[in-house]
């Protein structure tokens, strides 16, 4: 079992975007991994378009 503290910051908001597509979509069973999929895509397109604008990512604590 991982320690949240120990966890890649990332994988934090990865977690919480796909919570939030599970409710959006109604709460169904069994659909986890496609929400953790999408979720992953989100956070990843986020963080390559705050790369390219130079500015950082929501949820990201720059410093």
């Amino acid at each position: 079992m991982t320690d949240e503290k120990d966890e890649h910051p990332q994988a934090a908001r990865i977690r919480e975007r796909a919570y939030m597509i599970w409710e959006r979509d109604g709460r169904p069973d069994g659909h986890a991994l496609m929400h953790w999929v999408k979720a992953r895509e989100e956070v990843e397109a986020e963080d390559k378009q705050a790369a390219a604008d130079n500015t950082p990512a929501k949820g990201n604590k720059a410093g």
